[in-house]
């Protein structure tokens, strides 16, 4: 006839490697819900990003690169796509009126390649005096012309002194770009105007 096993009669080695048991279990216990917990959540998580629309699918539309700007009193600087593969870099010098926009090639390790330039005093009426101006780009998408290559970006700089602004255009060459040599050239005045137009009443009635 077998008698129960009264645990305070067993040796003591034997009542130490259950005493571990029984703390591990514990320890354990714990750690592997959580860690299941963390599974079944990450899980879910990438199986709603597969199935859920992305923003082209909800709108329809492709996801376009933003351009950046910014101003203080010596420069304007801003971005804007010129090419597939590169923004430009466009930098306009205060009291110069020099504005320049530089391209980089990608494939040839990021170096500038491109550069356009021109003075803007004239088109917006400052002189040689220079003015304080803030400058952006826009988009405009030019009909590829062999005869007058075009970024579909164009840059708009204002003197805010007057309220006179200009549009320019930038004769990049995708051809050129494409065979890895440099470009130059004087990027293109399009059109002016001027924030504070005379309006002629008479034609309006």
């Amino acid at each position: 006839m077998s008698h129960p096993i009264d645990p305070q009669t067993l040796p003591v080695h034997e009542n130490k490697m259950n005493s571990r048991c029984c703390d591990w279990q514990r320890l354990t216990t714990p750690f592997l819900a959580f860690v299941t917990l963390i599974s079944l959540g990450a899980a879910g998580y990438f199986a709603g990003r597969s199935h859920s629309p992305s923003n082209e699918q909800l709108t329809g539309l492709p996801l376009l690169n933003a351009a950046a700007a910014v101003s203080d009193e010596r420069y304007s600087i801003a971005t804007g796509a010129v090419s597939e593969e590169a923004d430009g870099f466009f930098v306009l010098d205060h009291n110069s009126g020099l504005l320049q926009c530089n391209v980089i090639y990608p494939r040839l390790g990021g170096k500038f390649m491109a550069r356009f330039v021109t003075n803007v005093n004239d088109a917006v009426g400052t002189g040689a005096k220079g003015g304080k101006y803030i400058m952006l780009t826009g988009r405009a998408q030019f009909p590829r012309a062999s005869n007058r290559p075009a970024a579909s970006t164009v840059v708009y700089v204002m003197d805010t002194a007057s309220g006179n602004y200009a549009c320019y255009g930038i004769p990049y060459d995708r051809v050129v770009a494409n065979t890895n040599r440099q470009q130059q050239g004087v990027l293109v005045l399009l059109t002016t105007g001027t924030a504070n137009p005379v309006i002629d009443r008479d034609n309006i009635r």
